[in-house]
């Protein structure tokens, strides 16, 4: 060849391998950019340059791919709405998908879209008839948002699956202990203590319904001991098993809030009374801060802000019940009161076994103030 030509041929594939980008197809590089991005943490330009790039690539089947990224991506951005089309597009070009069809079953349980998440995890259960995981998420979701019916009949579907299951079978006891009461979910998690005597979600669900539900003391015991010879020691769970074996000991009644209502409401003299009451809290004596809190109420017995901090002290003294009396009677006063109400909701879930009550608690605080984080962490951890 004369070497004269290159120069001509030269410059015309570099004017090929710009415009077709090295063989790749339309799209191909600005979705890797996108996925590049993404690693990066670049959100915002990640989701421009998929966008981009699913326009370009329109009418490919790769855009399924691409849209379902797209539909994490929203999901990570916190825009769950934005991620539901994003799935659903992604399945209306292959609906075949056994992932997308999980993601867009999560997504939709999170807009509170639980019938279009059922039938979501329904079609994944399908596309994968041995798997019981998609029919577990479905039962999972109805029991997070106490539709106990319906998170029975889908735990029960997944159970067929896989009968022996542990996690599958403890989740089924609680919906049952909903549906069915307190017996018929004890004999299925002393089932699962048979079968696997070491899981520890069934032995601490034993002690909590044997103790609150089917009012076993001596049962719950057992189980709570049970449970705390295989947990860490160290965590929520295993707070709440020391504090019942604590409790068991007790005297079986439990202690009343006891306090004399004044013929005459004095809230002058409440408030010296609660003045001197955190003085001595905050220097830790608090007992003596328990009799002035006490006294307070006595001179006013209208006095939210005493019996809520009598609550505080009873708290930090260990008398949970006394605790919850307190809070009660301070949400009683003011029911719009959030502190005093997510602090009954602690001491109801943690500390009395009351979780039913501990949620319908906390949905009451994020009515009242949807932006109070811990009423959010509380109901978080309780539906995890």
């Amino acid at each position: 060849m004369n070497p004269r030509h290159f120069k001509w041929i030269l410059p015309a594939v570099l004017i090929v391998v710009l415009f077709f980008g090295c063989g790749r197809r339309p799209g191909e590089k600005l979705y890797y950019d996108a996925l590049a991005q993404w690693d990066d943490g670049n959100l915002v330009r990640a989701r421009t340059l998929l966008e981009k790039s699913i326009r370009r690539r329109t009418g490919s089947t790769e855009n399924a791919d691409a849209y379902n990224r797209l539909g994490l991506l929203l999901w990570e951005m916190g825009e769950l709405k934005d991620a539901v089309p994003a799935f659903n597009e992604s399945l209306r070009i292959d609906s075949d998908q056994y992932p997308v069809l999980c993601n867009l079953g999560v997504a939709l349980s999170a807009t509170q879209d639980f019938t279009g998440a059922e039938r979501a995890f329904r079609e994944a259960a399908l596309l994968e008839p041995d798997n019981p995981q998609p029919l577990a998420f479905a039962g999972v979701v109805y029991a997070q948002n106490g539709k106990w019916q319906d998170a029975a009949r889908n735990l029960s579907k997944a159970l067929r699956r896989t009968p022996n299951d542990p996690q599958l079978q403890t989740a089924m006891a609680l919906a049952e202990l909903q549906t069915r009461g307190p017996e018929a979910a004890i004999q299925r998690l002393r089932t699962v203590t048979r079968q696997k005597p070491d899981y520890a979600p069934a032995l601490f669900n034993l002690g909590s319904i044997c103790r609150y539900q089917a009012r076993n003391p001596a049962e719950a015991k057992v189980w709570f001991e049970r449970y705390l010879k295989q947990s860490s020691g160290i965590d929520a769970f295993s707070a709440f098993a020391r504090t019942q074996l604590q409790a068991l000991q007790e005297p079986a009644t439990a202690p009343k809030l006891s306090y004399t209502p004044p013929k005459t409401r004095d809230r002058k003299t409440a408030q010296t009374y609660f003045g001197q009451a955190v003085t001595l809290h905050r220097a830790g004596k608090t007992a003596e801060a328990i009799q002035q809190y006490i006294r307070a109420v006595e001179a006013d017995d209208s006095y939210e802000r005493a019996f809520y901090n009598l609550g505080l002290a009873y708290y930090s003294a260990g008398k949970m019940e006394l605790a919850g009396e307190a809070f009660t009677r301070a949400v009683q006063l003011n029911p719009a009161y959030v502190e005093a109400r997510y602090n009954l909701a602690l001491v109801d879930h943690y500390h009395l076994g009351r979780t039913t009550q501990a949620v319908r608690e906390l949905e009451t605080v994020l009515s009242q103030k949807p932006d109070y984080q811990p009423a959010i962490d509380l109901l978080t951890r309780i539906r995890q």
